[in-house]
């Protein structure tokens, strides 16, 4: 059943329309002007409106014109004489579904009805879940810290811009594809395709037919025509991934399609047009590529129309906890576990490492800790975190030798440890507190190095 609006000044047709509608069993409104369809709108939003053009106080598409915002989950139909199928065409071009020429068959009516309701169905369960994704893309970002705000504050509104062009540079792990996502989910594109190709995972040989498809004939194995990731993605936007990774012949054709915005299928002659917006991802540093003559200068600068750089977790150390409990209360649903939180010995340790593999490293100690715990909350036992070791917000440990007089943080913290227990008398709780870290923070330490 559908509430359906008829606005119709003929009252013979009037009549006939609503008795064979609220026969099927939909609920009608009847208006025999444009001020009396107003106030039922007003009242009641309809969800299929049979629209007449020539009214006696207006104008049909004028009405339409000035209720769009009312009628945007409307679906309307054009009800036109023969002398006004061109009105019609501007009507459809408005976003009417369709239109019907008097004398109206109702056969016909009924048909355009069922087919309006389907419509306005997958339309609005299009909608809802484009919502739900917006909603899931926006938990994902968690941004607590200052500086990570900033990043994302940033990348709003060059998603909002419609930049053709985008760089998101940062170590591994940092969550340059949750960026990248949550770009396009506040974007105008956000109704469009979301693709995304990772310039590493796929063959040099098979990588240029991934991203501009191919035509059936054009290699051994291409056997039918296929499109590919940028043809596909029209009207959206194109994630890529590990982009210092593609291979120099393919960053001129990349290049090629970012200027023109088109391109050829490989073994094809013919120009497809596309309007896709690009967002690179990388770990590298492009600018030592460039140099190195590794990446060309021209699709770098091209691509960096406007940076982003996603900081390491060491220097976002505020979104630590609340990633971490975003981590756990997803993994909960997923196993169906009543894990509660942390422990605050948990806690001070998962704040006290130093995360070399930023979010995604601490994601994967959330995931093993809740197969090791069988308690209602994460202890500091259950956190197996490879190289932990305290870390102050804004400092790195640069990759390669250290300078002399310089020995890496863990050894020095093994030396610690091991004079505390010495000082302690192997008392457990007397050398954590020598130390000033808890009883459990030291047990895990002399676990993992097997003490």
């Amino acid at each position: 059943m559908a509430v359906i609006l008829i606005v119709e000044d003929e009252k013979l047709l009037r009549w006939s329309l609503e008795k064979r509608l609220t026969g099927v069993g939909h609920r009608v409104d009847a208006a025999a002007d444009l001020a009396e369809a107003s106030d039922l709108l007003a009242r009641r939003r309809p969800d299929v409106v049979l629209l007449d053009l020539s009214l006696p106080d207006g104008f049909g598409l004028d009405f339409f014109e000035s209720h769009r915002d009312k009628l945007e989950e409307s679906v309307v139909i054009v009800m036109t004489a023969v002398g006004q199928v061109e009105d019609a065409v501007r009507a459809m071009k408005l976003g009417a579904l369709d239109f019907l020429t008097k004398p109206v068959d109702h056969d016909e009516l009924l048909r355009l009805v069922d087919r309006s309701i389907t419509k306005r169905g997958v339309e609005l369960e299009a909608q809802a879940a484009r919502h739900g994704r917006e909603r899931e893309l926006a938990s994902e970002m968690v941004c607590e810290s200052p500086v990570f705000r900033k990043v994302v504050e940033m990348a709003g509104e060059v998603a909002r811009s419609q930049v053709a062009s985008i760089l998101i540079q940062g170590e591994s792990g940092t969550g340059k594809n949750v960026l990248a996502r949550h770009i396009h989910g506040v974007s105008p594109r956000r109704e469009r395709p979301l693709l995304e190709v990772s310039c590493a995972a796929i063959p040099d040989q098979l990588l240029e037919s991934e991203l501009f498809g191919h035509e059936r004939g054009s290699f051994t194995d291409a056997k039918a025509s296929r499109k590919g990731t940028f043809e596909l993605g029209d009207g959206g936007t194109v994630v890529l991934d590990e982009i210092g990774e593609l291979k120099l012949e393919l960053q001129s054709k990349l290049l090629h399609c970012l200027e023109e915005r088109c391109f050829r299928r490989v073994g094809g002659t013919r120009e497809i047009h596309v309007d896709v917006q690009v967002v690179a991802l990388t770990n590298r540093i492009l600018h030592d590529m460039v140099r190195r003559s590794e990446f060309r200068s021209d699709l770098f600068y091209r691509l960096n129309v406007f940076p982003l750089t996603v900081p390491p977790l060491r220097e976002r150390r505020e979104d630590i906890l609340p990633l971490a409990r975003h981590f756990l209360a997803a993994l909960c649903r997923k196993l169906g576990r009543p894990v509660e939180g942390f422990t605050r010995e948990a806690e001070n340790l998962l704040l006290a490492s130093s995360w070399p593999g930023n979010v995604r490293e601490l994601r994967n100690v959330i995931e093993r800790a809740m197969i090791l715990e069988h308690g209602t909350r994460l202890s500091a036992d259950s956190l197996i975190i490879d190289g932990a070791g305290a870390a102050r917000p804004g400092e790195s440990q640069a990759p390669g030798d250290l300078p002399g007089g310089i020995v890496p943080l863990e050894e020095m913290e093994r030396e610690m440890v091991g004079r505390a227990l010495e000082a302690a008398g192997n008392n457990q709780t007397r050398a954590a507190e020598l130390l000033e870290i808890t009883r459990d923070q030291l047990r895990y330490r002399l676990k993992k190095w097997d003490w």
